[in-house]
């Protein structure tokens, strides 16, 4: 005991029946100690306020500690003075009791046990259990009304404040990075409503009619070698698949339709890239099968090749492009190497075809225009969740930042007043 603490008495009525009286002293950092006698009780108590990470600045619960001592000491090793509950001696704590509301009972837990010397953990019976249950709860009950309670949780949160302040400081970094590139994500979805928003008001021109005076367009492999040509013949023009044209081709082991149009998928409100699908498209998303689907070296071919951009688009690359063999109406495997060479050069003159148009820009915005409702509703609810996460880590990050004030602020007092027992004695 320090030299300075003051001790006073206290008498205790327990709930078993009997009364407990303890020498009541307030030790350094918050902790209070109770030697308490009892009928069949004896031995030392520790009120110690537990700071914990992420809790409460001050302590909002309180550990009773088994034993004398601030020191840690390790799970088989008795403290002094451990209390003595009908002749069975009680080793470790019980924690993260409410001192408002302590339980009526079966709250000791797993870490109050008897101790043996062989270093045995025992479980305590009913009997010990319970009267170390009373004793505990007129201890809290009376360490609950002192007066210096508030001074003892400051006391006690002073000891880890630096740590928590740091832990604090740690998380509202943390949530400060994470608001400021939500902010920049922000930013780049009201540049993207508000771009989705100037498709909608644009007003449309008017596509070309198909050209019936077909075209011929030579095939090189990836490496640039000749593959012969194809004749091309527009069939359609911006029909079910808005901005899109379909293509009748032939020659070249190659004959059947082809509709190329703009990158189905859309990362941008104006489309950029591109889109092959095999046969005479009706809908721009996946078809089990569609008409006229074309056969190269002899093989029937089905699916689509889409990419979200166009602009390293050359005769020669990509150099692979996907060529599916249809074995059903829902099933296929990828087509033989030869047949998917030759399938990749026609989708890429094809795509190329398709770019040079002179109406391409208004078969880029009738694509787009196609999709304006449903691109300016994901933007909207983009925008309004981006909204909310940023707000939402902004208010993170203001929090943590009060708390570390707050942790920083009782660690300076914590070191002003360096715990003056006899001023929180009881």
């Amino acid at each position: 005991m320090s030299p300075t603490a003051l001790t006073t008495r206290a008498e205790l009525p327990l709930a078993d029946g009997g009364t407990l009286v303890a020498q009541v002293t307030a030790l350094p950092h918050g902790r209070v100690r109770y030697v308490a006698r009892a009928p069949h009780v004896r031995g030392t108590f520790v009120v110690v306020p537990e700071h914990l990470q992420d809790g409460t600045v001050l302590p909002s619960t309180i550990r009773v500690q088994y034993g004398d001592g601030a020191e840690p000491v390790g799970y088989y090793e008795h403290r002094p003075d451990e209390p003595v509950v009908y002749g069975v001696p009680v080793h470790g704590w019980t924690g993260d009791l409410d001192p408002a509301s302590v339980p009526d009972g079966y709250f000791l837990g797993q870490y109050a046990t008897n101790l043996r010397d062989n270093r045995v953990h025992r479980q305590l019976t009913s009997a010990v259990r319970r009267r170390t249950e009373a004793v505990i709860q007129a201890i809290v009950g009376h360490w609950y009304t002192l007066p210096q309670r508030e001074a003892l949780l400051r006391s006690a949160a002073g000891v880890e404040a630096l740590a928590l302040a740091e832990h604090e400081a740690a998380k509202a970094a943390k949530a400060e990075a994470e608001a400021a590139d939500l902010q920049q994500q922000r930013a780049l979805a009201r540049r993207k409503l508000n771009a989705v928003l100037g498709i909608a008001r644009r007003i449309p021109r008017p596509a070309l009619r198909p050209n019936p005076v077909p075209v011929r367009l030579p095939l090189v492999d990836g490496r640039g070698r000749p593959m012969g040509s194809v004749r091309v013949t527009e069939v359609a023009v911006d029909e079910a698949v808005r901005g899109s044209v379909v293509y009748e081709v032939t020659g070249a082991r190659v004959h059947g339709r082809f509709t190329v149009g703009r990158d189905i998928y859309r990362p941008l409100p104006l489309p950029e890239g591109i889109w092959v699908a095999y046969g005479h498209a009706r809908q721009a998303h996946f078809e089990d099968e569609r008409e006229h689907e074309p056969t190269v070296n002899g093989v029937r071919l089905n699916g689509a090749w889409n990419r979200d951009t166009s602009g390293d688009l050359t005769a020669t690359t990509p150099k692979e492009l996907p060529a599916r063999v249809r074995t059903s109406r829902t099933t296929g495997h990828s087509a033989p190497p030869a047949t998917a060479r030759r399938a990749s050069a026609v989708l890429r003159a094809l795509a190329l075809h398709y770019l040079a148009r002179p109406d391409v820009e208004a078969l880029q915005l009738a694509a787009a225009q196609d999709n304006v409702r449903g691109q300016r509703a994901e933007a909207r609810r983009e925008l309004r969740e981006l909204r909310e996460r940023h707000r939402a880590a902004e208010q993170r990050a203001w929090a943590h930042r009060s708390r570390e004030r707050q942790y920083r602020s009782l660690a300076i007092s914590a070191a002003d007043s360096r715990d003056d027992p006899a001023a929180l004695a009881a």
